[in-house]
């Protein structure tokens, strides 16, 4: 005979349609979103191989970039080198004009000087130191440099320097009355100011030793 009891049991245990559709739902959902996943991992893998690529562009990016701005430094290092040798060059020769010009004048002063033993004649010689002079002066002139006129000029202790002081009336106060050492421009600059002696009206000096 059929046991009751074990066919009540067998029964119970067949699934109802509602489980069975529930069930059923479960298992769609979990496929959604293990394919979910997996489409979310593939894009990361997309994501991260794009990643490595810019990585490894950007590399190679930054090692060009690294040996272009060597070869610019060492281009420059030997440009700096070129201009340092050129500027020393430049120190070293710059007054080798001037110095060509002065020999010729030294040349002059050297015929005078044996001149002076053969002859005594003073007119002549003064003739020739006054031509080595003006040749001098030329040589001067081409360099920018002239004399500072201070006769009769108004002191000014830009371009003179004084070094005594004469009581007089026959000119006006601050005049240069005599000059003791030439003075010189540079173009406009005052290379060397002249020595020179100034006036001061009688009055003045007065009230200037009272004090």
């Amino acid at each position: 005979m059929f046991d009751k009891k074990k066919e009540s049991k067998l029964k119970n245990k067949k699934e109802k349609p509602d489980e069975r559709l529930h069930k059923l739902i479960r298992k769609e959902e979990l496929i959604k979103t293990i394919k979910a996943k997996e489409e979310a991992l593939d894009s990361l893998r997309k994501k991260w191989s794009e990643a490595e690529k810019l990585s490894l562009k950007n590399e190679q990016c930054y090692k060009e970039t690294l040996d272009k701005n060597l070869r610019l430094q060492a281009e420059f290092d030997n440009y700096k080198k070129r201009q340092e040798k050129r500027q020393r060059e430049f120190i070293e020769y710059a007054n080798q004009e001037l110095l060509i010009n002065l020999l010729v004048v030294v040349d002059n002063l050297e015929r005078a000087l044996e001149s002076t033993k053969k002859e005594n004649d003073i007119k002549g010689i003064r003739e020739g130191i006054n031509h080595i002079l003006k040749d001098f002066h030329n040589v001067l002139k081409k360099e920018g440099v002239e004399p500072i006129e201070s006769i009769n000029e108004k002191f000014d202790p830009y371009k003179h320097e004084a070094v005594m002081r004469e009581e007089t009336d026959k000119h006006s106060e601050d005049i240069v009355t005599e000059e003791f050492r030439k003075g010189y421009y540079m173009k406009s600059k005052v290379l060397r100011p002249a020595m020179v002696k100034v006036a001061v009206s009688v009055k003045e000096e007065k009230k200037e030793k009272e004090k």
